[in-house]
């Protein structure tokens, strides 16, 4: 069996539908100027300022045009696969590490042969290992990472801590004790949707990162049982932040977007558990804007980033965790695989990672760095610039490479939450699906 290093969605294979009429006539198809124009055709869910990225790629690339049709992240899931393997689909393509690119890995080309004749041999000093990592198979580079995340942190509200009169905590201990006083000010103090699954084993692999750093991603390879004293123990870590007043109560109602969100740049809550993905919609004049569309009034603030707490004292927080949000692959039936690759090479080392750095996310190219000319206040460009150093060094990737393994932990901690005295029992559940597992 080949291996994928990440994973986290799977896309479901469905009728032909919106991506090849996309696709119009085919990529081969010239774009009205001479008989050597390339006409390129990529397609995807997720890329900010698209228009202008394209520009900047055709001025670079004379005679080649871009045509993007970006979808709805479910239709892309439903359309991708028949299009890949129809006459007419996409030369390059958007992919996520993990499932969605297991299914799609055999219908992309292998890239490391571009690599080296254009970046040399040292190609991977370009780009962040763990973007690397989590979107290759065995030796083949399937994809090449647009932009980074990683979790790992909480985001805090210094208004409403200086309005309590408490310091950033850096354990569960001096949280609790930080959250009374939040809470006498009467706001939450952490803001938290734990209706959705993502956001509770976000925070679960925040705890067992502290407690254990890597134990966790030897279960998820089937090395180490669910059951483990290391993780019930995490989980009774995890259960304790919805009892003790971290959490608020009616948590397993909301939603993280909008729900909590809102209450935390409305300055309702103290803490919200994130990661670098919500840096720009915080810390940025332009983002926070943004994001206070969704509440009335005007956002709180200033905002920054913190280590999540460590569970234990004695303990060092966990390191962030987490890899390329995205990736881009050539198709392995692009009638021109050369220009294709370099649409690819732009998006993910050239210009196109000028683009993403001015707009605050993360780049994948290590040379370059995030902007942060557009910060609320002065200080918070060193909370973003230690953000960008954490990626260097990531304890492990955020996502589990096996949809029914995660379905299975996040269901396990619905149940923990609700009933904290089931710990073991839904642990137990979430190592009988691991043992199942064809690795």
């Amino acid at each position: 069996m080949r291996t994928p290093h990440a994973a986290r969605f799977a896309a479901p294979a469905a009728a032909l539908v919106l991506l090849c009429a996309a696709c119009g006539s085919g990529s081969g198809d010239t774009s009205g100027g001479g008989s050597d124009d390339v006409r390129l055709t990529m397609v995807g869910w997720n890329i900010a300022a698209a228009e202008e990225t394209i520009a900047a790629f055709e001025e670079e690339h004379p005679g080649v045009t871009v045509e993007f049709r970006p979808y709805a992240y479910t239709d892309y899931l439903q359309a991708l696969r028949p299009a890949l393997t129809g006459n007419d689909g996409p030369d390059v393509f958007q992919v996520q590490p993990g499932g969605m690119l297991t299914n799609y890995e055999p219908l992309a080309a292998d890239l490391v042969p571009h690599l080296e004749e254009s970046l040399g041999e040292q190609w991977r000093d370009a780009y962040y290992e763990a973007g690397l990592e989590q979107l290759a198979f065995d030796d083949k580079q399937a994809a090449l990472p647009g932009i980074m995340s990683a979790a790992g942190l909480v985001y805090y509200d210094q208004a409403v801590l200086d309005e309590a009169g408490v310091e950033v905590p850096t354990t569960f201990d001096e949280w609790e004790t930080a959250c009374a006083a939040v809470v006498a000010t009467g706001r939450q103090c952490l803001a938290h949707g734990a209706k959705d699954a993502w956001v509770n084993l976000d925070v679960f692999l925040a705890v067992i990162n502290s407690d254990a750093p890597g134990i966790v991603y030897d279960a998820i390879a089937g090395d180490v049982a669910w059951d483990a004293p290391e993780f019930v123990t995490a989980a009774t870590e995890f259960a304790s932040l919805f009892r003790n007043g971290v959490i608020a109560e009616g948590a397993a109602s909301r939603a993280e977007y909008p729900d909590a969100f809102n209450e935390f740049v409305s300055g309702n809550a103290a803490f919200i558990a994130l990661g670098t993905w919500n840096t720009a919609g915080t810390m940025t004049a332009e983002g926070l804007a943004l994001s206070a569309e969704g509440i009335t009034g005007e956002p709180s603030g200033p905002f920054y980033a913190a280590p999540f707490p460590a569970p234990q004292s004695g303990n060092d927080p966990t390191a962030l965790f987490g890899g390329p949000d995205n990736g881009w692959a050539v198709s392995a039936q692009s009638p021109q695989p050369d220009e294709a690759y370099d649409l690819v090479e732009f998006l993910t080392h050239g210009g196109g990672q000028d683009v993403q750095a001015s707009l605050a996310n993360f780049p994948a190219n290590t040379e370059v760095a995030i902007s942060t000319a557009d910060v609320v206040v002065p200080d918070q460009v060193e909370n973003i610039e230690a953000q960008q150093d954490g990626l260097a060094d990531l304890v492990g990737a955020r996502q589990i490479p096996y949809p029914d393994l995660e379905a299975a932990l996040g269901q396990a901690l619905s149940t923990i939450i609700a009933d904290p005295g089931s710990i073991e029992d839904a642990l137990a559940e979430v190592e009988q699906v691991s043992a199942g597992l064809d690795r």
